[in-house]
C-alpha cells in the first residue's frame, strides 16, 4: 500500500533462529516493542510485523520468532516458507549455541530453504563487559566468552552475508542488526518476480 509520497512499500520475511535462551525473544521485544524482557518464556512461535525503512525503501518486515528446542522441531519447519533471509543467532556467553550454527542449524536451512541468505548475529554482549569487571572481584576462573574473531569465522565458514554482534538487555547494536538483515532480505528479489525465496513443500 503506497504511503504519502506514492511510495510503495516492500514485504520481506525476516526467520529468527538459534538455540533455545539465546536471546531471539529478546532481541525481538526489544526491537519491536522498546522493552527487555525480565522473565524467561520459551517462545513456540511468535510473528511480527514491523515498519523500518532501508536506503528511502519502506518495508514492511514480518518477523518470526522460533523455537530453539529440539522438541519443536517439526512445529520450526512450517515458518521456512518464503523466507527471504535468516538472522542465525547466538549466545556469547554459551559456545555450544555458537557450535550448533554450524552443527544443527545451518543443515536444518539447507534441508528446509536451500540457498537463503544468512546474517549471523551474536547476542548477549554485554556479558563480555561484565566478565571484564568482575575479574578483580572474583578470582574463580569463569567459562570464557565468545570473541568477535570466533563468531566472524563461523560467519566466513557458512558463508553468511553479514556478522553483527548486539546487547538487547543495553540496546546496543540493536537496531543496526535488524537494519543490515533487513538490507540483505531485501537484496531478494520476491517470489512473484523469481523464485528465489524459499518455499516448504
Amino acid at each position: 500500500m503506497p504511503l504519502c509520497g506514492g511510495t510503495k512499500s516492500v514485504q520481506r520475511k525476516l526467520v529468527l533462529l538459534g538455540d533455545g535462551a539465546c536471546g531471539k525473544t529478546s532481541l525481538l521485544n526489544v526491537f519491536t516493542r522498546g522493552y527487555f524482557p525480565t522473565v524467561y518464556e520459551p517462545t513456540v512461535f511468535e510473528n511480527y510485523v514491523h515498519d523500518i525503512f532501508i536506503d528511502n525503501v519502506h518495508v514492511e518486515l514480518s518477523l518470526w520468532d522460533t523455537a530453539g528446542q529440539e522438541e519443536f522441531d517439526r512445529l520450526r519447519s512450517l515458518s521456512y516458507d518464503d523466507t527471504h533471509a535468516i538472522m542465525l543467532c547466538f549466545s556469547v556467553d554459551s559456545p555450544d549455541s555458537l557450535e550448533n550454527v554450524e552443527t544443527k542449524w545451518v543443515g536444518e536451512i539447507a534441508e528446509n530453504c536451500p540457498g537463503v541468505k544468512l546474517v549471523l548475529v551474536a547476542l548477549k554482549c554485554d556479558l563480555r563487559r561484565r566478565e571484564d569487571a568482575d575479574d578483580d572481584e572474583n578470582p574463580q576462573p569463569e567459562k570464557p566468552m565468545i570473541n568477535y574473531d570466533e563468531g566472524l569465522k563461523v560467519a566466513e565458514r557458512i558463508r553468511a552475508l553479514r556478522y553483527l554482534e548486539c546487547s538487547a538487555m543495553k540496546n546496543r547494536g540493536v537496531n543496526e542488526a535488524f537494519t543490515e538483515a533487513a538490507r540483505v532480505a531485501l537484496s531478494v528479489k520476491n517470489s512473484k518476480d523469481r523464485d528465489r525465496s524459499c518455499t516448504v513443500m
